[in-house]
């Protein structure tokens, strides 16, 4: 399995939670990959490197990667939260079936670079990390990383909710009450001829991805991590 990390502070907050499904799953037999996002983590690059297409790139070239390691054993892409607008944007591209797990997907690019810019503001003027709260907000700037200046306009003109998997799919979609997915995304996955599964994690469990006060708290929904390792370790 392929595992592809949220981007972002999101990405930083995450690495428990993937560390913890992919220790699970290898027990289980199940070889699994995670990877950092050229421009982010141990890959090369600075984070202003990180660019749309370039995480598309990635996210095929995790496949083609995948593909080698069990010749003729189909592979399986996990993506959490933003991971999933690169993976549909490669897979709708591709027009080759893939066998894809969506976890708290978030689909709407542009709903996502605004709640990481009011974030972004909140933290410099109203959390009191600062002793000056007038700082200026850099136009490459957000939530601490130094990004391309196109990086952000380019997520935010992604609407991942009408693109669909190549007909001959499998897609698990892992939420959370509250922040389900819509029903015409799902729809229009099974019109396409993709075999669709979706699964509803322990609502208690649920982590609060927005809290400004929450803002550098690992995120670790241990209930959710076993059950999802569970039900991905059964279908291998």
């Amino acid at each position: 399995m392929l595992a592809c990390a949220p981007l972002l502070q999101d990405g930083i907050r995450c690495q428990r939670a993937l560390w913890t499904l992919g220790e699970a799953l290898a027990q289980s037999g199940v070889e699994v990959l995670r990877f950092d996002w050229f421009g982010s983590g141990d890959s090369p690059g600075a984070t202003d490197a990180l660019r749309l297409d370039g995480l598309v790139d990635d996210v095929a070239a995790g496949i083609e990667w995948l593909s080698g390691v069990r010749p003729g054993v189909p592979g399986r892409v996990l993506a959490l939260r933003e991971a999933a607008m690169p993976l549909l944007i490669h897979a709708a591209r591709s027009g080759v079936a893939i066998d894809a797990v969506l976890w708290a997907p978030v689909l709407d690019g542009r709903a996502l670079v605004d709640g990481w810019r009011r974030q972004h503001g909140w933290q410099l003027h109203a959390a009191g990390r600062f002793l000056v709260n007038d700082r200026v907000v850099e136009a490459d700037e957000l939530l601490g990383f130094q990004l391309h200046p196109a990086f952000a306009e380019e997520l935010s003109t992604v609407d991942a909710g009408p693109l669909v998997l190549p007909a001959g799919s499998r897609l698990l979609v892992a939420h959370w009450p509250g922040a389900a997915v819509e029903d015409r995304f799902l729809q229009r996955q099974r019109a396409a001829g993709v075999d669709v599964r979706v699964v509803e994690l322990d609502p208690a469990d649920a982590p609060d991805w927005d809290d400004p006060e929450l803002f550098e708290t690992q995120l670790f929904p241990r209930r959710s991590v076993s059950r999802l390792a569970g039900l991905l370790a059964e279908a291998a």
